[in-house]
């Protein structure tokens, strides 16, 4: 599977600040701003979800993963596929080649486009406008919806991102990015954990944890 799409949505939680704001939905605004200061209040997250993959005119995959996340440090487990930084150095391990890339953690991040804040800086960086789209169903239980759209299309790689709000727990359950070459990712939060302590050893690259690895230097210096 290619890399790319897999960590497309995968960090979907964590960047929901930094920009200056425009004129939105008031409404949607006051719910993505409840998450930011949720998402702010804790620097340790850990999180367990569904990835469906939808190709044009081909059958969807289907991925689990958890992530792990203390501040600039996290763990990505993702089927095939594990990402690791300790929040100087990216180590990245590809199951079908038993290959581990080595980059370097601000190059990672990068690359993680949709990293640990980033559908909340979506809302802050001018480049989307965003409306509540009242509460819908998801999962059989009323969520609140807020619908991104580009604010110029023709410059965007997306066409459109949904989100589910459960605002008991001020957090996405699940976002829905779609992108203009008919990829659609859909994103479920199964299960969630904040403020918990992680051993150092989960943000650590263990050569024995991938025995025969065939392992490639990427970092700069």
């Amino acid at each position: 599977m290619n890399l790319k799409y897999i960590l497309l949505p995968l960090f979907f939680l964590s960047t929901f600040w930094a920009c200056n704001l425009h004129a939105q939905d008031p409404v949607a605004k006051q719910i993505l701003d409840q998450i930011k200061d949720n998402v702010l209040s804790e620097s340790r997250w850990k999180f367990e979800f569904d990835l469906e993959i939808r190709f044009p005119e081909m059958e969807p995959e289907q991925v689990k993963g958890s992530l792990y996340q203390d501040e600039n440090k996290f763990r990505a487990d993702i089927g095939d596929q594990i990402i690791i930084s300790d929040g100087t150095s990216v180590w990245t391990w590809l199951k079908e080649f038993n290959e581990v890339q080595i980059t370097d953690a601000e190059a990672g991040i990068e690359e993680i486009f949709l990293s640990p804040a980033q559908i909340v800086k979506i809302y802050e960086s001018g480049e989307y406008d965003y409306q509540h789209s009242g509460t819908h169903a998801f999962r059989g239980q009323p969520h609140e919806f807020i619908e991104f759209k580009p604010a110029s299309p023709s410059g965007s790689e997306y066409v459109k991102i949904n989100m589910f709000v459960n605002m008991s727990d001020k957090l996405p359950v699940a976002v829905s990015v779609i992108s203009r070459n008919g990829v659609v990712y859909n994103l479920s939060i199964e299960n969630h954990q904040k403020g918990i302590r992680f051993p150092d050893s989960i943000f650590k690259f263990a050569p024995s944890e991938f025995p025969g690895a065939e392992i490639e230097d990427l970092r700069l210096n």
